[in-house]
């Protein structure tokens, strides 16, 4: 495989994401996140909040940033982060939402969703959903327009994110300006050449993607739309769309095929393919060159969209 040299580097110690052993893989990713922390903001003010209960029973938490200096009323990014349904947590994407918070000139609100298998679709919908409506119905305490409001995930929390707009619009319910999909899962099936490809490879591969679907829906012969989007039959008005796809990613072509069967439906997309990236790269690097393209680009999109009319 050609990757780019500033993103072969942390590929020399592999990710934390053993599905032989999610306890250790878990407890290692949170002392890794601890180790490790974003540098401190000057620019950016968050706090977290209980806002409930979670399909799992626990306390349903969201993550809310805001600009330091932002006054008055702002747009609003909801964001679903990534780990193969089954890791993850409001540190996983800390970095990026403090980037979007900060470069988008948003408040971003994160939430902390139910994990599998210990919870299983459609614990995380429901949690993510939950959120989303909190996030909706405090839009003034928050500061927020709530015409100016964009879903975005990373990985599986793409699919999650997806899965909301989606269902919001089956129900009639407020959809949002914009989704922003980084690397998405879209397709329960698992079967593209991309998967085939990168069957066996770091940091994810097409073996952990078909693992991941058996931990997390209970009947992989009948998947819903809202937990795969490319089952869904009818994917027409659902807002502009920016999906990035990652070359050297099991998830690439699933990805790519979603940019297209939104077109096809009328939907209008941005897609940006990166070559010579693995999946996660903008996360794992992202001072690397082609991170910073990626996470600018991904801000540029926010700003645009939610720009007040």
């Amino acid at each position: 495989m050609h990757i780019d040299p500033e993103l072969a580097v942390f590929l020399e110690t592999p990710f934390p994401n053993n599905f032989d052993d999610l306890a250790w893989s878990r407890a290692e990713q949170r002392r890794m996140a601890e180790a490790h922390p974003a540098p401190p903001s000057t620019t950016v003010h968050w706090d977290d909040r209980s806002i409930g209960t979670s399909a799992a029973g626990a306390d349903l938490t969201v993550r809310v940033y805001r600009p330091a200096t932002a006054e008055g009323i702002l747009p609003a990014v909801f964001f679903v982060h990534g780990g193969a349904f089954v890791f993850g947590d409001l540190e996983s994407e800390h970095a990026r939402c403090l980037r979007y918070c900060a470069d988008a000139a948003c408040v971003v609100v994160s939430v902390d969703y139910s994990l599998a298998p210990e919870h299983r679709f459609p614990a995380s919908l429901h949690d993510v959903t939950t959120a989303y409506e909190w996030m909706l119905g405090e839009a003034s305490s928050l500061g927020i327009d709530p015409d100016r409001v964009a879903v975005a995930g990373v990985s599986a929390g793409g699919a999650i994110a997806a899965g909301l707009v989606l269902q919001l619009r089956d129900r009639g319910a407020h959809v949002p300006r914009a989704q922003l999909l980084v690397y998405p899962v879209t397709d329960s099936a698992t079967d593209t050449k991309s998967t085939r490809e990168f069957f066996h490879a770091e940091p994810f591969d097409g073996d952990r993607a078909q693992r991941m679907w058996s931990l997390y829906v209970e009947d992989l012969t009948s998947v819903s739309p809202y937990a795969s989007v490319a089952r869904a039959s009818d994917l027409s008005g659902l807002p502009p769309t920016y999906i990035v796809t990652a070359d050297l990613d099991p998830l690439r072509d699933e990805g790519l095929n979603f940019a297209r069967a939104l077109i096809d439906a009328g939907t209008t997309v941005e897609l940006h393919h990166f070559p010579r990236t693995y999946h996660g790269f903008d996360a794992v690097a992202p001072d690397a060159r082609v991170s910073r393209r990626a996470l600018e680009e991904q801000c540029l999109f926010l700003r645009h969209e939610l720009a007040a009319s």
